[in-house]
């Protein structure tokens, strides 16, 4: 498996989607698991992460992204095809209503389980949501990316993305091992070759 974080952006000095992809991978036996830090940085961080899958051919990528100041781990569900940055990346880019592929579909979806993790991770009260929106800054650039170059690929891998709150402020909503803990549920849900849950959540998020 393949799973990707991000370094610090926004004058941070710490990203914890790094954090927790560390933690997470120490965490698993049993199976190969591959880790790569990407920099925050629209078109070269879904380069490298595509770059890694064709390396390692990995039996499921998930990369997971900060979005600080969110009250719940997020499960994203979609990608769209668009890059609208509010702050530059780290290279001063800050690309504005300019799609990811130009050729691409509009947008395109997880396939991960997320609606079965979602509802193991919900019996272990960790804070979590089936997000709708991943945002238009490089992390929704990775995940449209990722799930373009997963759909195309020989064996069509489970791929997609998380978003963590920022777990290290004093008031973070959830402690970085029960994001550790829902990243492992997500991975052994992702890897079942059933159907994913047939869950109702309509929600707006």
């Amino acid at each position: 498996m393949l799973l990707s974080g991000f370094e610090p952006f926004g004058g941070m000095s710490h990203n914890s989607s790094w954090d927790v992809v560390e933690q997470t991978a120490a965490t698993i036996t049993g199976a190969e698991v591959h880790t790569v830090l990407l920099p925050v940085e629209f078109r070269r961080a879904a380069e490298l992460l595509v770059q890694r899958i064709g390396e390692v051919e990995p039996d499921v990528v998930i990369a997971v992204g900060l979005a600080a100041g969110t009250g719940t781990l997020r499960l994203e569900r979609v990608g769209i095809n668009l890059c609208d940055a509010r702050i530059p990346d780290n290279s001063g880019a800050q690309p504005v209503d300019e799609p990811i592929d130009a050729e691409g579909q509009g947008a395109l979806f997880s396939t991960l389980r997320l609606k079965a993790a979602y509802a193991r991770i919900v019996e272990e009260q960790i804070p979590v949501q089936l997000s709708l929106s991943a945002g238009t800054f490089v992390c929704n650039d990775v995940l449209y990316s990722l799930l373009a170059a997963a759909a195309y690929a020989d064996s069509p891998t489970p791929a997609g993305f998380v978003h963590l709150p920022d777990l290290r402020t004093e008031d973070a909503p959830l402690a970085e091992d029960q994001a550790v803990r829902a990243l492992d549920i997500l991975i052994e849900e992702s890897l079942s070759s059933a159907p994913d849950a047939a869950l109702a959540d309509g929600a707006l998020h």
